[in-house]
């Protein structure tokens, strides 16, 4: 795999009635000729900035505005293929069946909820008069608007037909943070009222068994044996893998494997500081999926894992029988 960009690739504009990814997860067009040419400009994981068309149709306060952004993967599909009965209904009643049926796969979305006009983010790509034109080519930002973009807040929101995202992933933060890897929290003196088990904390490695593509809502490519892995630190191994796995079916064909582990850190905190060492390095080797959790070559995880401060002295391949 690439390694992981500080930035999207590319970021192409759109204009929508509203912005309803939690219902509808895919980004359609009315032609077919119009979605298979765009197939041939983007790649996996590209955006499309979606903004208020200036529409009947469209709310008088979302016209011109920037409602969110979505994240792709290149592959054609129908609207009924990732559409739910709410917005299939609401394309009927409002006489759109017909329309945008001809789509491509969302797989994030990031929902901007206070009001900003398009000309802020774009103001060289997006012209008032040929509005129509970038309805229909979906142009590319500029560079400078790419940087632009990233400075927006913005909330993940979910999408129709992919994973729920989790409840402590729901919060404003700049549309960067979606393209480098979480921080660890920093340390903090003063008074604590929460209650905690600190002491020996062990650092690890998971590699997922299984078809990691899937996991990510995209097809795998033939031959691809890139791995979804995540990187993370426990007190408890046994107990931490039995947490990665309980939520999928005890007849599911994939499941995570702690494969490595160093010897515990002295203190959960020197455990984070190794974390985030491993994190730093693998921006330059693996891509990045947010948070914990990066996919590309096991190798390359192996080598960065065995390069964090205190590892390579005393790594070792976890027993999974123990």
């Amino acid at each position: 795999m690439s390694d992981l960009p500080s930035k999207p690739r590319s970021v192409r504009l759109r204009s929508f009635y509203g912005f309803s990814p939690e219902e509808d997860g895919y980004l359609g067009w009315s032609e077919e000729g119009a979605r298979d040419r765009m197939l041939e400009l983007i790649e996996d994981g590209d955006l499309f900035l979606i903004y208020g068309a200036a529409s009947a149709e469209t709310s008088k306060n979302e016209r011109h505005r920037v409602l969110g952004f979505l994240q792709i993967e290149r592959r054609a599909i129908r609207d009924v293929d990732k559409a739910s009965a709410t917005g299939l209904k609401r394309k009927r009643d409002y006489g759109w069946a017909d329309k945008w049926s001809h789509a491509i796969p969302v797989v994030r979305a990031w929902r901007v909820d206070e009001p900003m006009l398009l000309e802020t983010v774009a103001p060289v790509t997006y012209r008032p008069e040929a509005g129509q034109a970038i309805a229909v080519w979906s142009p590319e930002l500029t560079q400078s608007e790419i940087d632009l973009a990233l400075k927006v807040k913005v909330i993940e929101v979910n999408v129709f037909g992919e994973p729920p995202i989790a409840e402590t992933a729901v919060n404003k933060a700049p549309l960067a943070e979606a393209f480098r890897p979480s921080r660890a929290f920093p340390g903090s003196f003063g008074e604590r009222t929460s209650v905690f088990d600190d002491g020996p904390t062990h650092l690890y490695l998971a590699r997922f068994e299984g078809d990691g593509f899937a996991m990510m809502g995209l097809s795998k490519p033939q031959f691809d044996k890139s791995a979804l892995i995540k990187i993370g630190v426990s007190n408890d191994l046994q107990r931490r893998l039995k947490e990665l796995n309980c939520g999928f079916p005890p007849a599911a064909k994939g499941r995570w494997k702690i494969e490595l582990k160093s010897q515990p850190y002295d203190s959960k905190a020197a455990a984070e500081v190794a974390k985030q060492a491993f994190k730093d390095a693998a921006e330059k080797r693996l891509r990045s999926l947010g948070g914990e959790f990066f996919h590309g070559d096991w190798t390359n995880a192996t080598t960065v894992f065995a390069s964090v401060p205190g590892v390579s002295r005393f790594g070792g391949k976890v027993r999974q029988n123990s």
